[in-house]
């Protein structure tokens, strides 16, 4: 008995704050992916390694009154999505976990059944979904649909710190500022398919949150969207890490006028997923 899910992470947020008294996030997928094989064991050693992963199998097994095959299955997680930087990883690795049990017990896919367990491991991404949903990352108890996925790519800066999204989430932080007017731009961009808008969005959304995470090249960053003609910053709101929003081609030397800046970044390139069913692969 085994089965193998690949899961996408995502690449932040595109758009977080408050509305209408509720904290709110919309994400997109990207390219990178963590691989969830669940296998069936007499000795599980290698699920002890992912926590939040063996809590999320218990809670679901003893949901499904399956509780007795928990002793008998291991996971083993092997990921290329980056760790504490938010990239979701610990969403995309609870999805994974999630979609291979639905395979191991032939059991069908139940919306609600994902969100209530992934909330109750920690607040989770909006990559839960098929479709791009703003969402109650906190309790879930809110979601919108607003539309597909959108491709786009983004040229990555990769801090070194790491973020714990349950620590972060329990500290005394300021709050979420009021998104309500993005929301509704959001709504038209993601509509007509327009990147710039939505990298507007994303961008005004990150400027008026900074004051929770201190992003230490923000100004750089929008020098650099200047030279290379991006159209927006998207970051994780909390993690490591930001991202200028493009279309087309860069040239990568404009950005040596400013290593001086980057030496503790890592610099890549990933792209969005429009769909990201599928994008999994299952075996």
């Amino acid at each position: 008995m085994e089965t193998v899910t690949y899961y996408p992470g995502s690449f932040g947020e595109i758009l977080q704050g408050n509305l209408n008294g509720i904290d709110i996030l919309c994400s997109c997928p990207i390219n990178i992916f963590t691989k969830v094989k669940i296998i069936e064991s007499k000795k599980p050693i290698y699920k002890f390694n992912n926590l939040k992963s063996v809590k999320f199998l218990n809670n679901l097994l003893i949901e499904w009154g399956l509780e007795s095959y928990n002793k008998n299955l291991d996971i083993l997680i092997q990921s290329n999505i980056p760790k504490g930087k938010g990239f979701a990883s610990s969403t995309a690795d609870l999805c994974g976990v999630y979609y291979g049990l639905l395979k191991l017990f032939n059991k069908n896919f139940k919306e609600d059944e994902l969100i209530r367990n992934c909330i109750k491991i920690e607040p989770s991404d909006s990559i839960i979904f098929k479709e791009l949903n703003i969402f109650d990352y906190k309790k879930g108890i809110y979601k919108e649909k607003i539309g597909n996925y959108m491709e786009f790519n983004i040229l990555v800066f990769e801090g070194k710190r790491t973020v714990d999204t349950l620590e972060f989430n329990r500290k005394s932080l300021p709050p979420l500022q009021n998104v309500e007017d993005l929301i509704e731009k959001f709504k038209k961009a993601i509509k007509e398919n327009n990147v710039k808008e939505v990298a507007y969005c994303s961008e005004e959304s990150i400027k008026r949150n900074q004051n929770r995470l201190n992003y230490n090249i923000l100004s750089i960053l929008n020098s650099i969207k200047k030279d290379i003609g991006g159209y927006g910053i998207i970051g994780a709101h909390s993690g490591d890490a930001l991202g200028i929003i493009y279309e087309d081609y860069i040239d990568r030397r404009i950005i040596e006028k400013y290593s001086m800046y980057l030496n503790d970044y890592r610099i890549y390139n990933v792209k969005t997923l429009s769909n990201i069913y599928n994008n999994m692969k299952f075996k």
